[in-house]
């Protein structure tokens, strides 16, 4: 086996120091431009590719912020779990975050404003941020961009900030696909859909509902009223009832967000699981009974775990590394059915 070409093997090779060679690499550090010259032919001669990752032991430590506004516990809890699994890929090379996990009925916008502050104040390389998009915060993410702080958006974008980029899903094929599975479970004369969303303050909320609608109409569907929920189990459940209350006919109920369980129930108690095709969204441990039972025939999953994921790690790269990244990064929604429920669990 060919033996692998390192930095201190191009340093023996020109009787260099490790540390000269190293400088070679880095385009603004101090070094005559003929040395450079000569140690990146000599890299190129030899195979010589630099690690990156294996440089950041040298260099300063990156320190990441991030702010979780938690609604539904089963569905951003997989968005935390997917950040701390990328840090647990780059823990060894030089970087920390700061989680600040606000719990449902924990959050306010001052308390958000605090903690981005005290993020500003530590003079944080970076910062996540979930749930939040209301003018003050979008002011307060433009702030912490003027002092140099890149900021990823997560799962709900921020349209007029400065962010470095979003981490979120296919919002637009997402609607689109259960446009498409409506059209595939209702009968012709049986379309009249009603949709529970999450809060429509919410950019995210606001485009499922939007693209759901372009799509209903290009397969004869019957939009019922948006209810907005609020991502919150009481309003759902109070909505339902107001739903089924002032509409002689629902044959088919779309959930945008992973508030989903109230309603459920709600179909179960009153025995229409089998007269009413739903749609929901994400898995999740409660919401997978309710699709063995039969009374969700699928949901959209949308994977806040790669979602988590992708903030942390396509950060990390760029500040690393200066890795070029999209400024709108997503996952690929997928239906899942009872028949491959297991696949995602």
């Amino acid at each position: 086996m060919e033996k692998k070409v390192t930095i201190y093997t191009l340093a023996e090779k020109l009787n260099m120091s490790v540390s000269a060679v190293s400088r070679a690499f880095t385009p603004n550090s101090k070094l005559n431009a003929e040395k450079r010259k000569i140690i990146l032919e000599a890299a190129e001669k030899y195979g010589y590719v630099q690690n990156k990752m294996a440089s950041r032991l040298s260099q300063n430590p990156f320190h990441i912020g991030v702010i979780m506004r938690g609604r539904i516990e089963a569905y951003y809890h997989q968005m935390t779990d997917g950040i701390n699994a990328a840090f647990l890929e780059f823990k060894d090379y030089k970087v920390s975050y700061d989680l600040r996990n606000y719990k449902p009925g924990e959050f306010t916008v001052e308390k958000a404003c605090k903690t981005l502050d005290e993020f500003l104040e530590k003079k944080y390389d970076a910062v996540i941020v979930h749930g939040l998009y209301n003018q003050d915060m979008i002011n307060k993410v433009n702030q912490l961009a003027d002092a140099g702080i890149k900021v990823v958006t997560l799962h709900n974008d921020m349209t007029g900030t400065k962010r470095l980029f979003c981490s979120t899903t296919n919002i637009a094929i997402a609607a689109s696909m259960v446009a498409q599975l409506f059209d595939i479970l209702l009968p012709k004369n049986h379309r009249n859909i009603a949709v529970f969303t999450g809060s429509m303050q919410s950019p995210i909320h606001q485009g499922l509902v939007f693209n759901f609608s372009n799509h209903a109409s290009r397969y004869g569907l019957n939009l019922i009223q948006p209810y907005d929920t609020l991502d919150i189990p009481d309003i759902a459940e109070r909505l339902v009832e107001e739903a089924f209350a002032t509409n002689a006919e629902i044959n088919g109920i779309y959930i945008s967000s992973a508030n989903s369980i109230p309603i459920c129930r709600f179909l179960e108690k009153h025995e229409l699981g089998d007269k009413i095709a739903v749609i929901a969204s994400d898995v999740f441990e409660e919401l997978s009974e309710y699709i063995r039972k039969g009374i969700v025939k699928a949901t959209i999953f949308q994977d806040p775990f790669a979602q988590g994921y992708n903030a942390f790690a396509k950060l990390y790269h760029y500040l690393a590394e200066s890795e070029p990244v999209q400024p709108v990064v997503t996952t690929k929604p997928q239906i899942v059915l009872e028949s491959n429920l297991s696949l995602y669990e």
